[in-house]
């Protein structure tokens, strides 16, 4: 059987083995999940360090690297380079860029210098992750085509609320509850994380899928990537509601 995934990294099209003879395999996937999400730590700490000194760059660079993240994503994803780690690697950075001023201005700003927030979202992230991972191992969820259906149109009914709240942003104003502190706004964040670390399960299962295909080589790193993509989402998620919960 062949999964599909809801994160357009994974799309199984690009997990078909080819003629290469050297195939995709689980331990090269890991290790490059770990350099894109170290260089993602590297950004984060700059940027955060930056801010820090000279808060009036939180937004620019939150702006900017946001924009620079979305628009390398979207070149990766379009592109399909045979050789993609120079632009994952670029937008790996940008994403830590954007993680590190968003999480100083979380912290700082949104809570008046909340501290801990950032450990909390961190080690609530790698939770979901590791139950998650254990989940797929022991088969408790499997990530079938109804599976998938279902995670897919979460996913992008939460991507067309965010776009909507984008533009009413621009008219000064948002989505209602969303963003707020009260039982409705946690329940929105804690439905986000669900979604978010449902995506890791299909995303394992993608994964878990090139490697028994026998995908080529260069699929290591967009399984590395799809990862990224996930846990990033997932780590501002959890942001958020430790935010909420802190306010």
């Amino acid at each position: 059987m062949v999964y599909r995934s809801s994160n357009p990294a994974l799309a199984p099209q690009y997990f078909q083995g080819g003629l290469t003879t050297e195939k995709m395999t689980l331990d090269g996937t890991v290790n490059k999940t770990l350099t894109l999400l170290a260089l993602v730590a590297v950004g984060a700490m700059f940027s955060f360090s930056i801010v820090a000194q000279n808060p009036a760059l939180g937004s620019l660079i939150m702006i900017g690297a946001g924009i620079g993240g979305f628009v390398m994503a979207l070149v990766i994803m379009f592109s399909r380079p045979n050789n993609p780690q120079i632009l994952m690697s670029m937008y790996a950075i940008l994403e830590g860029l954007f993680i590190g001023g968003f999480s100083y201005m979380i912290e700082n700003y949104y809570l008046g210098g909340g501290e801990g927030i950032i450990l909390q979202a961190l080690v609530g992230t790698v939770a979901v992750f590791v139950t998650m991972l254990a989940v797929y191992k022991f088969g408790l969820i499997k990530p079938t085509e109804k599976f998938v259906l279902v995670v897919s149109s979460m996913a992008g009914a939460i991507m067309i609320l965010y776009l909507f709240n984008f533009i009413l942003m621009l008219f000064g104003t948002t989505v209602p509850f969303l963003h707020s502190s009260g039982p409705f706004g946690i329940g929105i964040s804690i439905l986000f994380i669900t979604v978010a670390a449902l995506f890791l399960i299909v995303d394992f299962g993608m994964i878990e899928n090139g490697v028994k295909y026998g995908a080529p080589k260069n699929m290591e790193w967009y399984g590395a990537f799809g990862l990224v993509l996930t846990l990033v989402w997932l780590y501002i998620e959890m942001l958020k509601l430790v935010a909420k919960l802190r306010d």
